[in-house]
């Protein structure tokens, strides 16, 4: 898999994660609310995504994402680059694109991670066919991390808020 796909692979994962976590609900007591509600608090947000990207054979691929500033800054082969597509655009087309509510998610109790308590969720996504666990800091309301099923592999995504800037040498 090239440089290109492995980076727009990642950047259909990140905008799966946006996607099952950026629209709210016509139905308040629909258990997805939770995680729409954390997304678009999160786009909102300055931060930083990791992701590691296992690959078939076991092979593991980092990727690394920072929000600021109403952008997205993607780190592909060492070196960062802006998204051509802002913050608002991305969650206006995942909001219009999911207009129809596609997603099933399952509260899963609480845990702690790091020392911080995190809500727990599954979502499916009937759309994408694909499974994630996503995790939600209890105190702040934002997204602390995914894990979710790939097709030949998976993906860990971790959220981190503290001290973001723009990437250094971002072209």
């Amino acid at each position: 898999m090239s440089r290109l796909s492995n980076a727009r692979a990642f950047l259909a994962s990140c905008a799966s994660l946006v996607a099952v976590a950026a629209v709210p609900s016509a139905n308040a007591a629909n258990a997805c609310d939770v995680l729409y509600n954390a997304g678009i608090k999160s786009v909102q947000t300055p931060h930083r995504v990791y992701s590691t990207r296992t690959m078939p054979g076991g092979k593991a691929q980092a990727s690394e994402a920072v929000f600021v500033g109403g952008n997205e800054y993607l780190q592909i082969d060492g070196k960062w680059i802006r998204s051509p597509m802002p913050q608002p655009a991305m969650v206006a087309a995942a909001q219009e694109k999911l207009k129809t509510h596609p997603d099933t998610c399952t509260p899963m109790g609480d845990q702690m991670v790091g020392g911080q308590a995190v809500s727990v969720f599954k979502a499916h996504s009937n759309e994408m066919e694909t499974d994630q666990t996503v995790r939600i800091f209890k105190s702040s309301g934002l997204l602390q991390g995914a894990t979710m099923g790939l097709p030949n592999g998976g993906m860990e995504t971790r959220y981190e808020y503290d001290n973001v800037q723009v990437p250094p040498g971002v072209k």
